[in-house]
């Protein structure tokens, strides 16, 4: 059984060794330091900032730079004209992101959504909850993001049989999202590692994160460089979020 400074070299070792291995795929005429720069823009998923600490570690010859753009729609767009040679992006399940022959996408994880409630909610002490015993909530409703929503949603509470009677039109952080539904301003329809949630009954809503990509501009190896990266970022969130 390693002591714990054994387990520190083991996992300084481990680390090492991954550079390395990234150091010896590193394309024809690239050297350490003075590669391409990788032009990443994202929708603000949570996998974010494990994402970008992944690429780094593992294509150590590229320089990333990383852009926030809120819709998927404006994204295919950059990618189409060239300024963007990578995105993290959303789509949902039979509303695939729509785009020309310039750009591929690959999924990376679909989920359903869930429901954030305040710790003192009528239904807080309910395992899940039906879309439809919330219809007399005030619901924070993020704006059009070019790929389905909030038209998904509001497809949802159709099928439930109600149309939301409150919304607050919300386009900020996670924090600042959930610190407004704690203290009771509204509930949301929200990703499965934001906490705390409650599943929905019947998985109304789904979302998928998906990685686009100009096939012309970036190489194969990058592109599964990145997928792995951000797949093992969502691993990683989704076994560290607490319930």
């Amino acid at each position: 059984m390693p002591t714990p400074f054994g387990v520190k070299v083991i996992a300084q070792a481990r680390e090492a060794l991954a550079q390395v291995d990234a150091i010896g795929r590193c394309p024809p005429g690239e050297t350490v330091g003075a590669g391409r720069v990788l032009r990443l823009a994202a929708t603000n998923p949570p996998i974010l900032s494990g994402l970008a600490h992944r690429i780094r570690r593992t294509l150590p010859y590229l320089t990333l730079t990383v852009s926030s753009v809120y819709s998927s729609a404006e994204i295919v767009e950059l990618l189409e004209a060239g300024e963007l040679d990578a995105a993290i992006g959303t789509d949902y399940p039979g509303m695939e992101l729509q785009h020309s022959d310039a750009v591929a996408h690959r999924a990376i994880v679909t989920e359903p959504a869930f429901v954030a409630l305040p710790a003192h909610h009528r239904l807080a002490y309910r395992i899940e909850v039906a879309l439809s015993e919330l219809a007399a909530e005030a619901w924070f409703v993020a704006p059009d993001d070019g790929a389905g929503w909030p038209g998904v949603f509001f497809a949802a509470c159709q099928a439930a049989g109600f149309h939301p009677a409150t919304l607050h039109r919300f386009l900020g952080d996670r924090r600042q999202l959930q610190d407004m539904a704690a203290d009771g301003l509204g509930v949301a329809v929200v990703q499965a590692t934001f906490r705390p949630v409650k599943p929905l009954t019947g998985r109304p809503v789904w979302f998928r994160y998906l990685l686009a990509w100009q096939p012309n501009g970036v190489s194969e190896e990058i592109v599964e460089a990145v997928h792995r990266s951000a797949t093992a970022a969502y691993r990683d969130l989704a076994a560290h979020v607490q319930p």
